[in-house]
């Protein structure tokens, strides 16, 4: 889908590949709140390029006007926030990228910013995620800085979507903070604006302003965007809506009541979302805008701190704004789970012979059960018994919301006619992430094409189970999905052996296999009990190497049992999770070297919360299963 949004833009998708620690939110005890207000250079140049309309790849691309200073708008937040109390600083594109600078802040500020990279968008959702606060004011949908028009003869590509196949701002790295689908831009005209429902935010609000309700107009046609969270979607609730609405170019997107600005809560951090251009309502001191003295090239002469005209409601704003900036500065005080759990399924399984070849088809799906929006590859391998891959077909999904499935995939693999006999697996599988680009498989399905005959058709037969684990047992669910991701085999005799002890060195095979690292060409990890050429060698100089296990007095110990704190640590540095909870583990002390990472495993729903953490115990082998399962669709690639 191809889009071009005109008017006043702002995107504001961040980030940064996730770290192994959790950063520490400030919250501000005694003095003034810390706002860091948004500075995007590359915006700013953007309001001011013009260019020619043309075709690209066959696609017309409409031409690029230069239109109102973006510019303007920051330093008239940073007047506005600054009358309301709160100390302001500047936050340039580095910054944006840092999670760790971006901590020291109570809450962030995005008056209207549109090109950000991949990096800054993870950047900004780690910021939330670990406890930060942000508001959006107005932040339009547009592609990642790497596609502006450097060149005075570059068509416009910026609203062209190209790795997400879609609207960036629906399944982008950000967007999941906001839980919600993005609907529409819309242009209204002569319109109200009201507020809704009890959230601290609106009560607060209008405690201050003795009102029982806020009331906006605006009488002028203004962009607008439209969200709609997920169902059954608890952390975002609507603090204004629009209550009346004169003319919309696209009414069956602005049904009455549709929300106007959303409070959002995500893992321990908060952030409120505008639809509408908040900034033109309210007013600064003129005697404060002494930086305004520039003007638009078009010859039209800024605002400079004056509101728009024909918008009604500054004052009330202002106010409600003041209450979003208290309320996204204090974080959570308990953790919201973030679920990236994500099945595959592969149904009507046929094979049999054709007149020139041997054919395997089938029908491949995907389904979200958890409750953020997931994207990613949906790939079918056809492996002969030696392992082999004879066929494969891939589908990117753009994007699966929560509790929702993919469209039903079919496909055909092809054999040779007088393809050997044998039992050959079929396997798809969902790789997470942007097409094209690093991500790790969380969830497998796996068909055995069982050929005795190559002139008949074959029998279908499912994966067979250990002997040793029933249909009942606990970790059944999680033993099976990395058994057709691959990543586990049990032993010869048929038995996974699950309440035995994980050994440090069968972990490392499984970290390396589920997240399909190279073992070549590793560094030697210079380890007394590791030599070149022993059983496992390149898989424990690969984790070494990595970063995942650190061994013990310069050594390894591959074959000793694996505690559940060692276990702690290596799933977050593996996995590279975010985030923590509390920790209340009666046998986890404030000072265990472990803690930290235990927080992070709660925080990503790797382990529960319960009396003890037994953190000197052995890690059995479904133990072990069971955490690398959920590290996996904690994972978060970005």
């Amino acid at each position: 889908m191809f889009k071009y949004l005109k008017s006043l833009f702002g995107v504001f998708m961040t980030a940064f590949i996730c770290m192994s620690f959790v950063y520490t939110h400030k919250v501000q005890a005694e003095g003034k709140m810390s706002v860091g207000l948004v500075v995007s250079q590359l915006s700013e140049k953007y309001a001011f390029i013009e260019r020619k309309g043309g075709y690209y790849n066959g696609t017309y691309v409409q031409p690029k006007e230069i239109w109102s200073s973006i510019k303007n708008k920051r330093i008239k937040a940073k007047l506005l926030l600054e009358s309301l109390g709160y100390e302001v600083e500047y936050v340039n594109d580095a910054q944006l990228s840092d999670p760790k600078q971006l901590a020291k802040f109570n809450s962030l500020f995005f008056p209207n910013t549109v090109m950000m990279s991949k990096v800054q968008r993870q950047a900004v959702k780690e910021y939330i995620k670990n406890g930060g606060g942000a508001i959006f004011a107005f932040a339009m949908a547009r592609n990642e800085s790497a596609r502006f028009p450097y060149k005075d003869t570059d068509l416009d590509l910026t609203p062209l979507i190209y790795e997400t196949k879609t609207w960036i701002w629906e399944w982008d790295n950000l967007s999941e903070v906001f839980q919600s689908a993005f609907i529409n831009d819309v242009v209204l005209n002569n319109y109200t604006i009201r507020s809704v429902g009890n959230h601290p935010i609106v009560s607060e609000a209008l405690k201050q302003m003795e009102k029982t309700s806020i009331l906006l107009e605006n009488h002028q046609p203004t962009w607008i965007e439209v969200i709609q969270p997920y169902q059954n979607n608890s952390y975002a609730t609507p603090i204004l809506q629009y209550e009346t609405i004169g003319y919309s170019s696209v009414p069956e997107h602005t049904p009455p009541k549709t929300g106007a600005a959303y409070a959002i809560e995500y893992g321990k951090g908060k952030a409120v979302w505008f639809g509408f251009q908040l900034l033109d309502y309210m007013e600064v001191d003129e005697r404060l805008s002494n930086e305004w003295d520039e003007k638009n090239p078009n010859g039209q002469t800024e605002t400079k701190g004056k509101a728009w005209d024909s918008l009604k409601g500054g004052e009330d704003l202002k106010i409600l704004l003041d209450e979003c900036v208290k309320w996204t500065a204090q974080p959570l005080m308990k953790f919201h789970p973030i679920d990236r759990k994500v099945t595959m399924e592969l149904t009507d399984v046929r094979a049999y012979p054709r007149a020139g070849d041997y054919v395997v088809y089938g029908t491949m799906k995907a389904k979200n059960n958890g409750n953020v929006i997931s994207r990613g590859t949906m790939k079918v391998e056809l492996t002969d018994p030696s392992g082999k891959v004879k066929a494969s077909y891939e589908k990117y999904v753009v994007g699966l919301v929560p509790k929702g499935e993919s469209y039903p995939e079919k496909f055909a693999l092809t054999l040779p006619k007088n393809t050997p006999v044998g039992d050959y697996q079929l396997t798809a599988y969902y790789r997470a992430g942007r097409n094209n680009h690093d991500g790790v498989k969380i969830a497998g399905h796996t068909k055995i094409i069982s050929i005795k005959d190559n002139k008949k058709s074959a029998s279908i037969l499912n994966m067979p189970s250990f002997k040793d684990v029933s249909s009942h047992y606990w970790a059944k669910e999680d033993i099976d999905n990395l058994v057709n991701l691959g990543v586990i085999t049990g032993y010869k005799d048929g038995t996974f052996k699950p309440e035995a002890p994980v050994s440090r060195l069968q972990a490392a095979v499984m970290i390396v296999r589920s997240l399909g690292l190279s073992t070549k060409n590793r560094p030697n990890p210079q380890l007394g009990d590791v030599k070149h050429g022993q059983y496992g060698y390149d898989v424990i100089a690969t984790v070494v190497d990595e970063g995942i296990f650190s061994g013990s007095n310069g050594r390894f110990h591959p074959d000793a049992p694996l505690t559940r704190e060692q276990m702690a640590k290596i799933l977050v540095n593996a996995y590279r999770l975010t985030g923590e909870d509390e920790v209340r583990f009666r046998d986890i002390s404030s000072s265990q070297w472990s803690r930290p990472y235990i927080g992070t495993l709660l925080a990503n729903q790797v382990t529960q919360a319960n009396e003890l953490f037994r953190p000197n115990e052995r890690t059995t082998r479904a133990q072990f299963v069971a955490f690398v399962n959920r590290s996996l669709r904690a994972a978060d690639r970005g």
